[in-house]
């Protein structure tokens, strides 16, 4: 008599084993490269933050250098001095004149303004 084979039982069975370890194992790798991906973002933005702090002090550092050339440039002692040697102004009062403009003195202007031709100009 023939010996019959015993069915394979690894071939017909479903086992559920196998299936939760692959899933399992599916989880696992998806969290790692989840925490990966966000230390890396981590990085990434650690990196901006510095870069952006650095801006910051330089930016501040720059203002402060300002704020400081401004004070020295609007000191009024160099003000004066600035007024007297480079624009020749003084506080001496005795050249001005006094102007002043009457009705009849804007009315003779406007006559004048109107009887000249428009591409001459007065000087």
């Amino acid at each position: 008599m023939l010996k019959k084979f015993p069915k394979p039982t690894h071939l017909t069975r479903f086992k559920w084993r196998g299936l939760f370890l692959f899933i399992l194992l599916i989880f696992v790798m998806a969290s790692l490269i989840a925490i990966t991906h966000v230390q890396h973002q981590v990085r990434v933005l650690e990196s901006q933050y510095y870069q952006a702090l650095k801006a910051s002090f330089k930016a501040n550092e720059e203002w402060g250098r300002l704020r400081l050339e401004k004070e020295h440039l609007t000191a009024p002692a160099r003000v004066e001095w600035v007024a007297k040697t480079q624009l020749n102004m003084t506080l001496d009062k005795s050249n001005y004149q006094t102007l002043y403009v009457t009705d009849a003195l804007v009315s003779k202007l406007q006559s004048l303004a109107e009887k000249k031709p428009q591409n001459e100009t007065v000087e």
